[in-house]
C-alpha cells in the first residue's frame, strides 16, 4: 500500500468518515490514478477536469456518481495532499421529485394484501412509524416498547440510532 493511500485512510479515519464514504473516496482517487497511470498528486488541473468529463460524457456516469467522485477528489486534495483543489467542478444534482403520497385507501389495500397476521402487523408498524425497509429488517422484540408505543431504531441511515413513535393509527 502506497504511503499516500495510507495517509488518506488515516485522515478519513481521524475525521470519522463512514466506511462507505471511505470506500467511495478511495475508489475515486484510485480511478483517477489508474486512468492516467500515475500518482494523483502529480496531475494537473486540466487532467483532473478531463477525467471528470470522461466519466460524465464517455462512460455515461450520472451526475450523482460524478459528484461523488468529485467529492472524493476534493477530500484527497484538501485533506491528504493539503494543497488547493486543482480543479473547478460544480456538479449540480437533479431536482428531486416529491414522492407520490398514497391515499388511505391505497395504504389499506397494501396492508390487506397479505392474509398473514404477522406480515400485516409488520406493514402497519412500518407505515405508522415511518421506518425504512432496513430498519424494519433489523428490529428485534427488545427494541419495541409497546407500553409507550416506541420503537428503538439502532444503526439506521447513517449508522444513527433513533426512537420512532408508533401511533395506534390502525
Amino acid at each position: 500500500m502506497s504511503p499516500l493511500r495510507q495517509k488518506m485512510i488515516k485522515t478519513m479515519e481521524l475525521r470519522n468518515l463512514a466506511r462507505e464514504t471511505q470506500r467511495g473516496y478511495l475508489s475515486a482517487v484510485k480511478g483517477l490514478a489508474q486512468h492516467y497511470h500515475q500518482s494523483p498528486d502529480s496531475l494537473t488541473k486540466d487532467e483532473i477536469e478531463d477525467y471528470l468529463l470522461y466519466l460524465k460524457n464517455e462512460k455515461g456516469n450520472t451526475t450523482g456518481s460524478c459528484g461523488a467522485v468529485a467529492a472524493g477528489l476534493r477530500f484527497f486534495y484538501t485533506h491528504v495532499v493539503e494543497q488547493p483543489i486543482p480543479f473547478d467542478c460544480q456538479i449540480r444534482r437533479k431536482n428531486r421529485k416529491l414522492p407520490t403520497v398514497l391515499s388511505q385507501e391505497d395504504i389499506w389495500k397494501i396492508i390487506n394484501a397479505t392474509q398473514h397476521l404477522k406480515h400485516r402487523l409488520i406493514l402497519m408498524t412500518t407505515y405508522s412509524a415511518g421506518l425504512r425497509a432496513m430498519e424494519v429488517a433489523v428490529v428485534k422484540p427488545e427494541h419495541i416498547d409497546s407500553k409507550n408505543m416506541l420503537i428503538k431504531v439502532e444503526n439506521g441511515k447513517g449508522a444513527k440510532s433513533a426512537i420512532a413513535f408508533s401511533p395506534p393509527s390502525f
